[in-house]
């Protein structure tokens, strides 16, 4: 990590600049970054001697042979879990949950990743304090990491949807206080979430596709319009979790801001977004949890599972995905959302690829994870591209993402708030004579 000082000005030289997203790239461009802010863009590379008549110091980071653009926003993780864990989720420590999602914080952030929501999980003794402590230390600069926005747990209906099951005297001894049972309870649990410290609000509308039998709809209309009034009120947005159509439709008829997952749309799911709605759904995750023909069942990540799950999965990962459905059908407010965790760590970008292999222009696949997810997020004034004024959240690559996508999983330059958390070299061959 190197971090920026006080009155130290830092200018890149960006060879190729998406600075906004949508728009096409600029050529041989300087951003000043003063302190944490991008303070101007400047065409061609200055030396910035202007700039020190005040005695600061001017630091240039030469990243002339590469393609530059926003710090990515991933809207779907679990930092502290991985896939094929071997402890039981109740015998691990808060530590050992900080730990690890400490490490997966680093590894995100490294990959170009430089904010994220974590949704967080239900009924794990220790996991919410411990991704707060991670949120924390990183925005106190004592840890490497993407900015966090954190669920803590999320809040799920009594006995149907994702709320774990103990025996009565297992269940008095663990953190269930996200669980709730009537409109009543539903406002009291939004409301223990955001006294604990949730950013964000994330409630359970359908089952889970992990089930054996998963319910369409995990909640009434009532409670779920009493998590939504409830969290609005205490100035939280609200992302309802689930695959089901019908319990996509009650989340939105009852003003969830953003639908996540969505596997199991139907016929009409796209037709009742509002336009201030947002829809955010990972491939990958999917992609890599099961194999593509009865044969290859069982040769993914997710290979344990008993085979009426994983026939589930397989059935998911054969028809169009829910991100490609909505963007065939002119949804516009799309983010990006990895569902990192279900996967090993550092492939988050993974979802860019799938995108643009089913047909997504690359530079709608970008946007997803920088203009619209600093939108659905409300901090469009501050992330999601490079502009006066907002984070000096800034990413780069040594080949242009808008001609191989799969650049964006081999991003070698991370800043984050002003402060550079990788620099690798980029080679001058990988871009030159690259238009944009």
């Amino acid at each position: 990590m190197q971090a920026a000082n006080a009155n130290e000005i830092t200018i890149i030289h960006a060879g190729w600049l998406l600075a906004k997203p949508g728009e096409a790239p600029l050529g041989r461009h300087s951003i000043v970054i003063r302190n944490d802010l991008v303070s101007e863009l400047v065409e061609g590379f200055i030396d910035g001697a202007e700039f020190n008549d005040d005695g600061s110091v001017v630091q240039i980071v030469d990243l002339s042979d590469a393609f530059v653009l926003p710090g990515l926003i991933d809207s779907h993780v679990h930092l502290a879990s991985a896939p094929a864990g071997t402890r039981q989720e109740i015998l691990r420590s808060e530590a050992d949950y900080a730990l690890t999602a400490a490490r997966h914080a680093r590894i995100t952030l490294r990959a170009g990743f430089t904010t994220v929501v974590d949704l967080g999980s239900v009924g794990n003794p220790g996991h919410e304090s411990a991704i707060f402590g991670v949120r924390d230390a990183i925005r106190a600069g004592t840890l490497d990491g993407p900015r966090i926005i954190s669920a803590g747990s999320p809040i799920a209906a009594l006995g149907l949807s994702r709320s774990r099951l103990y025996r009565d005297e297992f269940a008095n001894t663990i953190d269930m206080r996200s669980v709730c049972n009537g409109e009543n309870d539903c406002r009291r649990a939004v409301r223990e979430q955001v006294k604990r410290g949730a950013d964000i609000i994330v409630f359970f509308n359908t089952g889970s596709l992990l089930s054996q039998n998963p319910v369409a709809q995990a909640m009434t209309n009532e409670e779920m319009r009493a998590i939504v009034v409830t969290a609005h009120a205490l100035g939280r947005k609200v992302i309802a979790d689930g695959h089901h159509a019908a319990g996509i439709a009650a989340a939105l008829r009852a003003g969830a801001d953003i639908i996540d997952s969505a596997h199991l749309y139907g016929d009409e799911t796209f037709e009742l977004f509002g336009k201030d709605q947002y829809l955010q759904s990972h491939i990958y995750g999917v992609v890599q949890a099961v194999g593509e023909t009865p044969e290859s069942l069982h040769d993914g990540l997710w290979g344990w599972l008993p085979d009426s799950v994983l026939l589930r999965l397989q059935e998911i990962l054969l028809r169009p995905f829910a991100m490609m459905k909505a963007w065939e059908s002119g949804i516009e407010n799309l983010v990006y959302a990895s569902d990192a965790g279900v996967y090993l760590w550092g492939k988050n970008a993974g979802d860019f690829v799938e995108f643009v292999n089913r047909g997504m222009p690359a530079m709608d696949a970008i946007r997803t994870a920088t203009v619209n997810a600093a939108a659905m997020l409300g901090l469009q004034d501050q992330l999601g591209s490079i502009e006066p004024g907002k984070k000096a959240d800034i990413i780069a690559t040594g080949r242009n993402p808008l001609h191989d996508i799969s650049a964006l999983m081999e991003v070698r330059f991370v800043m984050r708030d002003g402060t550079v958390f990788r620099n690798d070299n980029i080679s001058a061959a990988a871009v030159e004579g690259s238009q944009p």
